[in-house]
């Protein structure tokens, strides 16, 4: 080894060793360490917060949550905007309080915990009045709080169910509407049957004095009636011209199945059915699903095997057609898969056949749309067309090159700056296979050179 190399490997065992990372600060030392907090800390409040924490932690489970319930208070009480240079410190700040909570306090005291951290959700609705959170990240953290409160209540011996139900109470007056329900749901199972039933007895007292009922509350009362098997509660809230959409007949529905009242579920699904004059037509999916296991659960295979191919024919939903298909005597079933795949070819959304055709998947069929009515597929569906392309590649280059050609045309057509590389890309991958294409179509390279002659892109 020369001189030269000698000093690299030197200078570059050095730079290894002041590389900052836990093993080099390791060999520092505990006492050089803590010295070095404590200078950062001088002039970091939010390092200082940081290590308070810690250290109450390793005191015990009321010191880390006081000083916890300290930082919340401010938090709370504060009335100012956090600009957007502060913005990421506060949500380093929130994280921070978030994960102590359902980290070492979790760990030392579940109980304590679950409470500090449904008080902790209770900050959303004032942080999020005084934060500009369009990227979401401070809504995130508090979403997280709440599958936190979710697993933190499945550990909590609570020896005070009464005080949960205070403060969730409090919360679904005055809390953050996106999240005190799902709050709710997350802390059921640290509710004592009558803590149930306290909370939605009051919930209900605040209803009854409302002209109009407020959604967050009934909401609320839903999760606690289902909580309680109250089927029948659980429908009441809802107003007669609520019971007709489909997506709440099937919820009503869902639930009578469920305490085997059959006949109910029907009648609550006939009264919901979507595309029925008079009726709205969403929803029609999650009521179809509840239809056919209302249909199963009565005895009427017949009549939910006929379902099933109705919902196939209408939307192509893959899952609707396997559960079809797999009901079926042998044979039977690849006479009716032929049927499907025939249906599919001539089903009037060429993008929705193509999508069921790779998510079969049936690439000799998919490959047939692409040749048989490829005109009427559109290049700005990338979304379709992309996936398709890359299963119809292998076995089916014809098929994926024109796939392509659509999506590179339609860059190039209107200007869509915003896919240039997407179509770029997609131009040399339809080069790749050309060569194994033999059939009549326009070479690559006179594809390219028209592609070019739209505009310098």
């Amino acid at each position: 080894m020369s001189a030269a190399d000698k000093v690299a490997a030197v200078v570059k065992k050095a730079g290894a060793r002041k590389s900052v990372n836990v093993a080099n600060l390791a060999r520092l030392g505990p006492v050089q360490l803590a010295t070095l907090l404590m200078e950062l800390a001088e002039g970091n409040a939010a390092i200082k917060r940081r290590l308070k924490l810690e250290l109450a932690g390793e005191v015990g489970a009321g010191d880390l949550a006081a000083e916890i319930a300290k930082r919340i208070e401010a938090i709370g009480q504060s009335g100012a905007r956090v600009n957007w240079r502060k913005y990421k410190d506060f949500v380093r700040d929130l994280e921070v309080q978030r994960a102590a909570i359902a980290g070492k306090l979790t760990e030392l005291d579940p109980s304590l915990a679950l409470s500090m951290i449904v008080r902790f959700v209770d900050l959303a609705e004032g942080v999020l009045e005084r934060v500009n959170d369009t990227k979401g990240e401070v809504e995130a953290v508090f979403s997280l709080a709440v599958e936190d409160a979710r697993t933190i209540a499945a550990q909590a011996p609570l020896a005070d169910p009464k005080a949960l139900g205070d403060q969730l109470f409090d919360q679904l007056l005055t809390g953050h509407a996106g999240l005190v329900v799902a709050l709710l749901r997350a802390v059921l199972p640290a509710l004592t049957a009558s803590g149930v039933a306290t909370l939605r007895a009051r919930i209900e007292a605040v209803l009854n004095t409302q002209k109009r009922m407020n959604a967050v509350l009934r909401s609320a009362v839903q999760v606690l009636a289902d909580a309680q098997g109250d089927v029948d509660g659980y429908r009441a809230l809802f107003t007669p011209s609520q019971v007709i959409l489909p997506p709440i007949g099937a919820q009503i529905a869902r639930r009578l199945l469920r305490a085997g009242r059959l006949d109910e579920a029907a009648q609550a699904l006939a009264l919901s059915a979507p595309d029925s004059p008079g009726r709205p037509g969403t929803g029609a999916a999650d009521w179809e699903d509840v239809h056919i296991a209302v249909l199963e659960a009565r005895g009427e295979t017949d009549a939910a095997q006929a379902a099933r191919w109705a919902s196939f024919e209408t939307g192509l939903s893959a899952p609707r057609l396997r559960d079809y298909l797999k009901r079926l005597a042998d044979f039977d079933d690849v006479e009716a898969e032929d049927r499907a795949m025939a249906l599919a070819l001539t089903y009037p959304d060429p993008h929705a056949a193509l999508s069921f055709f790779i998510a079969w998947p049936a690439l000799e069929s998919a490959a047939l749309l692409v040749a048989t009515r490829g005109a009427a597929l559109h290049g700005d569906r990338a979304d379709v067309l992309e996936p398709a392309a890359r299963a119809l590649e292998g076995r089916h280059p014809l098929a994926a090159i024109l796939l392509l050609r659509l999506m590179i045309l339609d860059v190039v057509k209107y200007a869509r700056t915003d896919r240039y590389k997407a179509a770029q890309r997609h131009l040399l991958e339809a080069a790749s296979l050309a060569p194994a294409v033999t059939d009549d179509i326009e070479s690559h390279a006179a594809f390219a050179q028209r592609v070019a002659g739209f505009r310098r892109w």
